[in-house]
């Protein structure tokens, strides 16, 4: 039996599509790196700079590393009513980055937090 390969390409590519967004639907497949394997919510934990993403708010970081906005926003020169819940990636300027902020963190921390 011969098959079209018109068909067997668009068979081949509905299976592929299906599995990837049937998992999707059900929960059993992400990509975005915002949760863990189990589902749940990844959050700075306050003793590994590394672990900021650009998608997490500045009051999240702050928060986890016990920081006020406002010294951030001070070392950062980043305007007095910058929102908390915006993303840091959101806030990026020639001084103020994730990896400056990450970098900041460090020293702050004593060089650690590798």
């Amino acid at each position: 039996m011969r098959v079209n390969p018109f068909v067997f390409g668009a068979l081949v590519l509905v299976f592929f599509l299906g599995a990837i967004l049937s998992a999707q639907a059900s929960g059993n497949w992400s990509v975005s790196g915002k949760v863990t394997s189990t589902g749940q919510k990844v959050v700075a934990s306050g003793t590994n700079p590394d672990e900021i993403k650009g998608w997490m708010t500045l009051g999240e970081v702050a928060a986890a590393y016990g920081l006020s906005i406002g010294e951030v926003l001070k070392e950062f020169d980043l305007p007095a009513d910058t929102d908390p819940a915006k993303q840091i990636k959101e806030l990026e300027s020639e001084k103020f980055s994730t990896t400056n902020l990450r970098n900041w963190l460090k020293g702050q921390m004593g060089g650690g937090g590798s």
